[in-house]
C-alpha cells in the first residue's frame, strides 16, 4: 500500500527522551499510527508488525489504529526508527523531509528492532553500562521553589523541586516531560571510551586532551547540537570552531532553521509570551501540537491562562488549530481545520487574497479547506482585538518549507493593517533559540557557520549538519546538547560511525553509540547554572539545585579551547610535546 509518512513528537516518546538506555524508549519510537480503514485493508490488527519502506530504507513498526489520521497517511514518533527510513536531502535548507515521506507499508511477522540494534546496523556500538542509582547520599531534604525547567522552549519558571539524599525525588508544577528529565537516572559519572566495540572508563583530564587533539587535527571538523546547553557554553563552542577552522551548527538547522530563513526575508512580527497571555483573544496553532510537544504552553501563555485583559481564560479566547491530523490539541480547539499535507502555502495565500478583497477568485476549496471555511477564518482573524499565530515544524519540514513561514509572516503583516497580530515559531529544545542568539551575536549568522575560510561563512544546504554528514565531508565531530543518533537520517549516522566522534552530554544518548568518547557533564538547570532563551527570545537564568560533582559544559569546553590554542602556538614554534601523552588512535585507561 502506498502511503504518506509523517513524523513528530508524542508525549509518550517525549517522556522517555532521557531514558534512552532503557527498552521503554525504543518501544515508543517503534510505534506507528494508521487509519483503521488502512489497517483493515492490510489485514492487520493493533499490535501487529508493519514494514514501512522508503527510498532510504526499510524498518519494522508496531501498529496502532488512529482515526485522527486520514486514510493513506501513517504517523510515526520521532526517533531512530523514523530516521532509519529518512533520506538526507534538505533541498538547500538544512532540514530533511521529516513531515513528508512517500513510501509503502506491508504486513510482516518480524518484530520491531530496538533503537540500539538499529544504530548497531549503522555502525554503532552497544549502550555503555549505566551505574545504578546510589540509593541516596548526604545533604538531607531540601525543597527548591521557582525552578526553571530545562526541557522545552517554554522555560517554565514555577517548578517546585524536592531534593533528598543528593537526588531529585519529586517535581511539582512541571509537565510530564519536564519532570521525567529531573527524575532521570540515565547519567554517566565518568568519561567512557569505545575500545573496539566495548566500553572502558577514562579520566576527565585525558578525555579532554583527546577531544582537543581530535578537533585540532581534523581538516573538516563539525561541532553540532548546542540547543541543550547554556548560552555561555555556546559562546565557548563558537570560539573553538573558529580556532580549529571548523563548522558549528545547532539543532535549529533541522527544525526551525527554515523559519529563520523566512524571517530573514520578511521580518519577524513577534512579541513576548507575556503579551500573548495578557492580550490575545484569538490564538492559532498551525502545524504544531503543543499538548504533546510543549504541554504547558496553553495553560501558561495562551488558551487557559488568565491575563490582564483576558481575565476569564479560555472563555475570553478562541483557539484555532490547523493541522493534517486531529491532534490532541485539535480536539480541544474551538475550530479545527484539517489541511492537506503540503497545502500550507496555498492556504496562506488564499487567506491573504480574502483579506485583500479577492475571495471571489478562489476555487471552491484550497488545500482541502472549503472556501467558506477560509473566509470565516480570515474574518475571525481580522476582527480579533489581538491575535497570535504559533507556527510549528509542520510548516518547516514539509513542501514549501521557509516559504511557508514567509507567507505566514506576510499574512500577519496584512492582518496588522486591520488589527494587531503576531507570529511566534514554537521552538522545541529549551535553549535552541539561545543558539540563534549567541551564534548571530558572535558570528553574524544564526546556524550552520563555517570558519574554514578564516571568517564566518553561512549557506544552509551547504554548511548545515545533515548536508555535511550526508555528503561525507566531515572527518571529526563534536556533539553537545543534542542527539543526532536519535534525530538525524541514517546516512548521517553511518558517516558518524566512521569518523572520530565525541559526545559531551549529561545523559546517555543514542549518539553515544557512534562515539569514540562520551564525556559526562553537569546538567544545566539541575546540577549547574546557565542562561537560556525562551522561545520568545527572553533570556532566563537557570538555577542549580543539586551537585553531582561533574564539570559543566562550559568548563570542559574552556579546557578544550585552551588546549587547542596552546597546540596551535606549539605547532607554530615547532614544539609538539603538548599532544605527546595521547595518540589519536585511543585514550589512556584510568590509572
Amino acid at each position: 500500500m502506498r502511503v504518506l509518512i509523517t513524523s513528530g513528537r508524542t508525549i509518550a516518546q517525549g517522556k522517555k527522551l532521557y531514558y534512552k538506555d532503557t527498552p521503554a524508549y525504543s518501544d515508543e519510537t517503534a510505534r506507528c499510527f494508521i487509519h483503521p480503514f488502512d489497517l483493515l485493508e492490510l489485514g492487520a490488527e493493533e499490535g501487529d508488525s508493519l514494514s514501512l519502506s522508503t527510498a532510504a530504507g526499510e524498518e519494522v513498526f508496531s501498529v496502532a489504529p488512529s482515526e485522527d489520521l486520514v486514510p493513506g497517511t501513517v504517523f510515526i514518533p520521532c526517533g531512530p526508527h523514523a530516521n532509519a527510513i529518512l533520506h538526507a536531502q534538505t533541498h538547500g535548507t538544512g532540514a530533511p523531509d521529516y513531515k513528508w515521506l512517500e513510501g509503502t507499508v506491508t504486513r510482516t511477522d518480524l518484530p520491531p528492532r530496538s533503537g540500539w540494534d538499529i544504530l548497531a546496523g549503522q555502525g554503532g556500538a552497544a549502550c555503555p553500562p549505566v551505574p545504578a542509582p546510589s540509593g541516596g547520599g548526604g545533604g538531607g531534604t531540601v525543597t527548591v521553589r521557582d525552578v526553571v525547567c530545562p526541557l522545552c522552549g517554554c522555560l517554565c519558571d514555577d517548578l517546585v523541586v524536592r531534593v533528598e539524599g543528593g537526588a531529585v525525588t519529586s517535581v511539582d508544577n512541571a509537565c510530564s516531560l519536564g519532570s521525567e528529565k529531573f527524575l532521570s537516572r540515565s547519567r554517566l559519572m565518568h568519561p567512557v571510551s569505545n575500545d573496539g566495540g566495548s566500553w572502558r572508563a577514562v579520566d576527565f583530564e585525558e578525555a579532554i586532551r583527546y577531544a582537543a587533539e581530535v578537533l585540532a587535527d581534523a581538516e573538516r571538523p563539525l561541532l553540532f547540537g548546542w540547543s541543550g546547553t547554556s548560552a555561555e557554553a555556546q559562546c565557548t563552542g563558537i570560539h573553538i570552531a573558529e580556532a580549529v577552522g571548523g563548522v558549528i551548527d545547532n539543532c535549529s538547522s533541522i527544525c526551525h532553521g527554515p523559519s529563520i530563513l523566512g524571517i530573514q526575508e520578511a521580518g519577524h512580527p513577534g512579541c513576548s509570551l507575556g503579551v500573548v497571555k495578557n492580550r490575545a483573544d484569538v490564538v492559532i496553532y498551525w502545524g504544531s501540537n503543543p499538548i504533546e510537544s510543549h504541554p504547558r504552553h496553553l495553560s501558561r501563555y495562551t488558551t487557559f491562562a488568565d491575563g490582564k485583559y483576558r481575565e476569564n481564560g479560555h472563555h475570553d479566547r478562541t483557539l484555532v488549530v490547523v493541522d493534517i491530523r486531529k491532534t490532541d490539541t485539535a480536539k480541544i480547539a474551538d475550530e479545527f481545520i484539517r489541511i492537506k499535507p503540503g497545502g500550507d502555502y496555498a492556504a496562506f495565500s488564499a487567506l491573504r487574497a480574502i483579506l485583500k478583497g479577492h475571495a471571489d477568485i478562489l476555487p471552491a476549496g484550497v488545500a482541502g479547506i472549503p472556501r467558506e471555511r477560509l473566509i470565516q477564518l480570515a474574518d475571525l482573524c481580522r476582527n480579533a482585538r489581538f491575535g497570535a499565530l504559533f507556527t510549528g515544524i509542520g510548516l518547516t519540514q514539509s513542501p514549501g518549507r521557509y516559504k511557508n513561514v514567509r507567507n505566514a509572516i506576510q499574512l500577519v503583516d496584512e492582518l496588522n493593517r486591520h488589527t494587531k497580530f503576531t507570529l511566534t515559531p514554537m521552538r522545541g529544545h529549551w535553549n535552541v533559540n539561545g543558539t540563534n542568539q549567541t551564534f548571530s551575536y558572535l558570528t553574524g549568522y544564526p546556524y550552520g557557520v563555517d570558519f574554514a575560510r578564516g571568517t564566518p561563512y553561512y549557506n544552509p544546504g551547504e554548511t548545515t549538519a545533515v548536508d555535511l554528514l550526508g555528503r561525507g565531508e566531515v572527518d571529526a565531530c563534536l556533539i553537545i546538547g543534542a542527539d543526532p543518533g536519535a534525530h538525524l537520517p541514517r546516512r548521517c549516522n553511518e558517516h558518524l560511525a566512521t569518523i572520530p566522534t565525541i559526545v559531551i552530554d549529561p545523559f546517555v544518548s543514542l549518539s553515544t553509540s557512534f562515539a569514540n568518547l562520551h564525556i559526562p557533564v553537569a546538567c544545566v538547570g539541575i546540577d549547574c547554572e546557565g542562561t537560556g532563551y525562551r522561545m520568545d527570545s527572553i533570556p532566563i537564568r537557570l538555577r542549580k539545585i543539586l551537585d553531582l560533582g561533574l564539570p559543566t559544559d562550559e568548563e570542559v569546553l574552556s579546557q578544550i579551547l585552551r588546549l587547542v590554542r596552546e597546540g596551535a602556538r606549539s605547532r607554530a614554534t615547532g614544539r609538539t610535546e603538548l599532544w605527546s601523552p595521547v595518540k589519536v588512535g585511543g585514550i589512556p585507561r584510568v590509572s
